[in-house]
């Protein structure tokens, strides 16, 4: 007798999809979380070592920072060429400035030559960087980290850690933007380099409104809240720091940024 071969039926295959669906719908957030786990490591190991090569560069240098002279950038997360330079020949990359883990995607001409170019990026970048000292400390490149570094200009007050509604209202005296490695105060809690955590004036941690066509944002997320920074700290050392124990420290044109 001839068998016929018997195939799966609808219902069993609508089966089938379903519960592979539901394993998806179960791993996917253990995946998701790994996967930023391992972002997060990476960006802790470019904090830490951008720290490193500017404290020793100061080391070289009197203990004096790579301070950006007046108009060489004014948000936290603006660094001067002649910084970046410092952070490179002490065995930093260019890949080390952008967080893996950043929200926003640029293409590199927006943002590391930024200075420059910020009001001509569709005609692209075909001429050197300048290469006086005096112009690489005037000129800037937008990145995903924040840098406490004081400027010839002056940052202004960090404000100290207040309660709910109290936050960004009172300078603290025991936190300053740094120009040397000799200021006073406990360098294992003088924060340095950090994951830039941004809060715009209606309350989005998102993206910050474009500045001449750069938007910049929060980089490690917990749904629509920061997940929180990795800092780095005068004495060398970095951390994990959740954001249940972050403040407001410091505000500028209306955007407040947190660690």
């Amino acid at each position: 007798m001839k068998r016929t071969k018997k195939g799966f039926t609808l219902i069993e295959l609508l089966v089938v999809i379903g519960i592979i669906a539901v394993l998806m719908a179960m791993l996917l957030p253990s995946l998701n979380r790994a996967r930023e786990q391992t972002r997060r490591t990476v960006c802790g190991n470019q904090v830490r070592q951008q720290s490193m090569s500017l404290l020793m560069y100061a080391q070289e240098n009197d203990s004096k920072m790579p301070v950006s002279t007046f108009g060489g950038g004014e948000w936290l997360w603006d660094i001067s060429y002649f910084a970046t330079d410092a952070i490179i020949r002490n065995g930093g990359t260019k890949k080390i400035f952008r967080c893996p883990s950043n929200p926003i995607n640029t293409s590199e001409q927006n943002y590391w030559r930024y200075s420059e170019f910020r009001n001509f990026f569709s005609s692209g970048i075909d001429t050197p960087e300048p290469t006086l000292d005096v112009e690489r400390q005037q000129h800037w490149r937008v990145v995903s980290y924040s840098y406490l570094m004081e400027t010839s200009g002056g940052r202004g007050d960090i404000f100290a850690a207040g309660e709910p509604g109290d936050e960004g209202t009172n300078p603290d005296p025991q936190r300053q933007f740094i120009n040397t490695t000799t200021q006073v105060g406990n360098h294992s809690r003088m924060e340095f380099v950090l994951d830039t955590v941004i809060r715009r004036p209606n309350g989005e941690w998102l993206a910050l409104d474009r500045l001449a066509d750069f938007a910049q944002g929060t980089n490690h997320m917990d749904s629509r809240d920061p997940d929180g920074a990795n800092i780095s700290f005068l004495d060398g050392h970095q951390e994990w720091r959740h954001f249940a124990d972050m403040h407001q420290r410091y505000t500028k044109q209306g955007v407040f940024f947190w660690w």
